[in-house]
């Protein structure tokens, strides 16, 4: 039985929490802070809930704005850009880097921004947001092309503001009890989700360690069972780089480790596998021929890297590579591993394969 109790809580000591209003005091052996975190704005990019949104806002909208600006193109610009083209908004993507998606790998980020130009949608790079202005009739976004030094604008009847997030870290009383807090206000933990307190733990996106809702999800797995002195397997810093990373905008987007940029970065030879879905008997028959896999092996050992792909439902083959590399399998032991004939899941093995310079369909 789980009770639950509304209202704002506040640490008072590290085994006490008051909750407001009515001054409820709860007593607990352990706690766990899990209080999420919000859009992130700038100075000039204030959001107000009816003009200049944030994510919360974006996603219960009406109605689809003739025109909508979204700044920023991480996985929220670019889903949101994707629904709202769909429903027939003039979407206009701003980046203030070379290329959207700039977290994923290049070759995914090439492939996206060329689907999302022959849809229609306007995607500009190298621009960096100043302001947003209020019109009569909507918003102006004000911003500087950075490549040219050219000062250009973009008016829209609504704008999104998806430029990341910062925790809600505040007005907590953790300085009071000693819960450390590191840069950007993320609260630090260990490989157990336990603080620099160490009966209070703390999981998701308040620690910025990888912002999506299964990885939520699994450092609350792991600090029930610590707590509960149940066996388990903590998460060190480079588990969340293999954790699956997803992006639901069409085509799809799935990842999960090294891009080829930082494999090379970490001095890692490697070898590189490339499938594509035009060359997958299933993803014909569904007349989804957009998009490929990529897989990024270890050279000497095999081992897989990163894994990258682009198309429909390929956040759906995301989790054979997880286990796969969960495992210390090799490039080879997946290409060996028969899969099912036809299914898009065959990319996977004709991209292992390719590892090895022996990819059999292409």
């Amino acid at each position: 039985q789980i009770e639950v109790i509304e209202g704002t809580a506040t640490l008072t000591s590290p085994t006490t929490v008051t909750v407001e209003p009515g001054g409820q005091t709860i007593t607990a052996k352990n706690i766990i802070l899990a209080t999420g975190a919000r859009n992130r704005t700038f100075p000039g990019m204030e959001t107000d809930g009816e003009r200049v949104l944030g994510y919360r806002e974006a996603i219960v909208l009406e109605e689809s704005p003739k025109r909508f600006a979204i700044i920023g193109t991480g996985a929220i610009g670019m889903e949101f850009a994707y629904v709202h083209h769909a429903y027939g908004a003039q979407v206009t993507l701003i980046e203030m880097l070379p290329r959207i998606l700039p977290l994923e790998d290049e070759e995914v980020s090439q492939e996206l921004e060329k689907t999302y130009r022959k849809t229609g949608i306007d995607v500009r790079t190298s621009t960096q947001v100043q302001r947003i202005e209020r019109t009569d009739d909507g918003v102006r976004v004000h911003a500087l092309n950075k490549a040219t030094g050219e000062e250009v604008s973009f008016d829209a009847d609504k704008a999104l503001v998806a430029v990341g997030v910062q925790p809600n870290s505040e007005n907590l009383g953790l300085e009071a009890v000693g819960v450390s807090k590191g840069r950007g206000g993320f609260v630090e933990i260990d490989d157990f989700m336990r603080t620099s307190v160490p009966n209070i733990y703390a999981i998701g996106d308040l620690t910025g360690k990888l912002n999506l809702a299964h990885v939520a999800s699994a450092m609350g797995i792991v600090a029930a069972e610590h707590i509960a002195a149940h066996p388990t397997v903590g998460i060190t810093p480079d588990d969340y780089l293999f954790m699956p990373r997803c992006t639901y905008c069409q085509p799809q987007v799935a990842s999960m480790g090294l891009t080829e940029a930082q494999a090379k970065e970490r001095g890692y030879e490697i070898n590189v596998g490339r499938f594509p879905f035009l060359a997958n008997g299933k993803a014909l028959g569904l007349n989804e021929r957009t998009g490929w896999v990529k897989v990024i092996g270890d050279a000497r050992y095999g081992e897989i890297l990163g894994v990258h792909m682009v198309g429909a439902e390929v956040t759906e083959l995301l989790p054979e590579f997880v286990l796969a590399r969960n495992n210390e399998l090799t490039a080879a032991e997946i290409a060996r591993s028969v899969h099912a004939h036809p299914t898009l899941s065959e990319a996977m093995m004709e991209a292992a394969h390719a590892v090895e310079g022996a990819a059999i369909h292409i």
